[in-house]
């Protein structure tokens, strides 16, 4: 038997069989589970089996009464599945363009009976106080204000020059964007000059006090609304120079801290953070201080490397620009990026300024796809088609000093179900600074032996691609964390099966089968396999060791006759269950869905029952529970407590939230912290043990296992 492309799949000949279980469907799955996402996918099963019922009857059962039947009755319920998908179905995005940019200096400024912006009550006290007698005329202030700005009233000149020079850019952008750009230019650096200069104390003010936070926001504000124009009118991109042609200034472009992100092959266009309000997500990530957050967009490399392929396709980071001026007399200026992964602040004269960062929103607006909206649904249908866009992701690009953690999702689910806790553990700058984060994407309709062997040819791959000679250490000491089936896939990982798993499949061994060399090759790599030696810890989140009570013979049935498994994988079954000296109900009931794999009895769970993590991996295990008065009926609502609980792990907490929720709640995302920090400590005494005051050097036993690739 050979491999081809034809996908297989059940119908059933019947209009009432299927509008039957597509009742029980839609009621059995909403009582279990609920809420947005499911509604969405009901609808979509109801779609899919209304769809095929009309298929099935064209092929079984031609009688053109039947045909007029579905013709009648298929528009009512596509109508219906239609309205179930509009109603209380909406399309989960992180973030919503704003009609106005978010300006926080529009707020703190005054405003006028006509809704006209006017200078703060601190520069209206600094013009009384220097006896300014002239009327409400801008050209008028900002010459007194330059007389004073070499007195003793040197911060306040400034703070009052800075924000008069914005408020004239601000009026002057309707008719001349040009003399605009130039009075943003200014105001950017009168405040610039406000914060490198010290007071009498010899303390630089601090951007984030609430006596100078107004003078910050002048200078973030007019440094962002310059590169508006300059990316409006010049159709600047990152990496550009910035010339300016009314006063033939020019603000020079640089990178002062390279970084993998950072680098001038990788700069491209770029957005504001300020255009986008953030949603559906618990915190927003941000620090104050100086600069303008943007959302980066990766231009692709025209060289593309081995690594590439794992990127996302508009792959996009956090990052500040700044505008830097060296002195009052020097008329040009530098703008520089950071990478607020890497610096969370910068030099200003001789002290260190904080920056103006937000991780969150470029994140939420790189994760906004509506392409990927209907991912873990149609993963879940249709994994044949959906095999072509599984495999591990990247959401920045690979960093050989980081360590992996591997985020792996569960059954009808996508990696944008860790949104909440990625976000989240972006906010640590330890957590930032250490760890790079890979996403698992795959078709969860697949049996799960399936799916862990492509996740382990994936990791095989990865290596391959990121480190082909195995010198990079942190490529060892990957985390993986697992939601749900998830878990059993990232324990998978760590488990050598020997025969166990084939025994429990078949009675006959590989060779004694009636295959060609081809499938009997592809079913050692999917039932037999070792234990991935880069894993060095796993975090199983709400898995169900002893099956779930979602899975039961109904919705295996119901998931048997909707999934459409990918050809290879319908073909191996069928050498596995049809060749073998099965009873016709053994064959009748043997696992063909992800969801067959999720009972009690599937010889996977025993599997991994059975065997033990091994001692130099740490298992740390969380559990969810929503419902249930004593230990005996604790549940998730999908997985009960003792299916999820595990015996000799380094720790267990339990979450007080349902199966969906639990690994998004704050909880178990500062478990997840929790755990993460502690792998660091402990990966940092590996390559540096502490060496006892009795001992020397070299007869320690951790200088005769030092090797200098353990060097950081």
């Amino acid at each position: 038997m050979t491999l081809h492309g034809e996908t297989r799949f059940v119908a059933f000949p019947a209009v009432a069989a299927r509008l039957l279980f597509c009742f029980f469907l839609t009621v059995g799955i909403k009582l279990c589970t609920g809420g947005l996402t499911t509604c969405r996918a009901l609808s979509l099963f109801f779609v899919f089996s209304v769809t095929r019922t009309s298929v099935s009857l064209q092929i079984f059962n031609p009688m053109s009464s039947a045909r007029h039947l579905v013709s009648r009755v298929r528009p009512v319920l596509l109508t219906c599945s239609l309205l179930l998908t509009v109603c209380g179905c909406a399309t989960t995005e992180f973030v919503q363009l704003r009609q106005r940019p978010h300006n926080p200096l529009a707020d703190r400024m005054n405003t006028t009976a006509f809704g006209m912006v006017k200078y703060s009550q601190r520069t209206d006290l600094f013009l009384r106080q220097t006896g300014y007698k002239g009327n409400a005329d801008l050209k008028g202030m900002i010459l007194h204000t330059q007389r004073k700005i070499d007195t003793e009233y040197f911060h306040e000149s400034a703070h009052a020059l800075a924000e008069l020079k914005y408020l004239g850019a601000e009026a002057a952008k309707v008719h001349d964007v040009q003399l605009a750009s130039e009075l943003y230019f200014d105001s950017a650096r009168s405040a610039w000059h406000y914060f490198a200069t010290p007071d009498t104390g010899g303390r630089h003010p601090d951007p984030n006090d609430p006596q100078h936070r107004g003078t910050a926001e002048v200078y973030n504000a007019s440094s962002e609304h310059l590169l508006r124009i300059a990316q409006r009118v010049g159709n600047v991109q990152l990496g550009q120079s910035i010339f300016m042609p009314i006063s033939q200034r020019q603000l020079q472009f640089e990178i002062p801290f390279s970084s993998r992100l950072l680098t001038p092959d990788q700069m491209g266009d770029f957005e504001f953070v300020s255009d986008y309000q953030l949603k559906n997500l618990r915190s927003r990530n941000t620090s104050s201080g100086l600069g303008v957050p943007i959302i980066a967009i990766r231009k692709q490399s025209e060289y593309r490397d081995s690594v590439e392929k794992y990127y996302t396709q508009g792959m996009s980071f956090a990052a500040t620009l700044v505008l830097c001026f060296d002195d009052e007399s020097s008329s040009d200026a530098r703008l520089q990026i950071f990478d607020p992964r890497e610096s969370d602040g910068m030099v200003v004269g001789d002290s260190l300024m904080p920056l103006e960062t937000d991780v969150s929103t470029p994140l939420a607006r790189y994760l906004s796809n509506k392409d990927i909206s209907l991912l873990d649904t149609w993963g879940y249908i249709r994994p044949d088609r959906a095999a072509k866009v599984s495999g591990l992701y990247m959401v920045q690009p690979y960093d050989p000093d980081r360590i992996p953690v591997l985020m792996v999702h569960g059954v009808w689910s996508s990696p944008m179900t860790w949104m909440e806790m990625f976000n989240d553990l972006q906010a640590d700058p330890e957590i930032r600074r250490k760890y790079q984060f890979w996403f698992y994407l795959y078709p969860t309709g697949e049996p799960l032996a399936f799916s862990a062997a492509k996740l382990r040819d994936e990791l095989q791959k990865v290596r391959h691609d990121c480190d082909p000679y195995h010198r990079n250490d942190r490529l060892d000491e990957m985390v993986v964390v697992g939601h749900s089936m998830g878990g059993l896939i990232s324990q998978m990982l760590t488990i050598n099966s020997g025969g166990k798993l084939w025994s429990s499949v078949s009675r006959k061994s590989v060779d004694d089968l009636k295959a060609s060399d081809e499938v009997k090759s592809e079913i050692r790599r999917v039932f037999f396999f070792e234990s991935n030696p880069s894993v060095d810890r796993i975090v199983t989140i709400a898995s169900p060791y002893n099956g779930s009570s979602l899975s039961n013979r109904f919705t295996q049935w119901l998931s048997g006759s909707l999934v459409w498994l990918p050809a290879r994988t319908y073909q191996l079954s069928q050498v596995v269950f049809e060749q073998d000296d099965k009873s016709w109900w053994e064959r009748f009931s043997a696992p063909r869905t992800s969801m067959d794999s999720l009972t009690k009895q599937s010889g996977l769970l025993r599997l991994i029952r059975e065997t033990r993590v091994p001692d130099g991996v740490k298992h740390h295990n969380i559990v969810g529970i929503n419902r249930g008065r004593s230990q005996a009926d604790w549940t998730d609502g999908v997985v009960a407590y003792r299916s999820a609980h595990c015996e000799n792990v380094s720790s267990e907490k339990i979450v007080r939230a349902s199966h969906s929720e639990v690994h998004r709640h704050p909880d178990a995302v500062a478990e997840v912290r929790r755990i993460l920090l502690e792998h660091l400590r402990q990966t940092q005494e590996r390559r540096f043990p502490a060496i006892p005051v009795q001992q020397t050097v070299e007869s320690s036993s951790a200088a005769q296992t030092y090797d200098v690739r353990m060097a950081p």
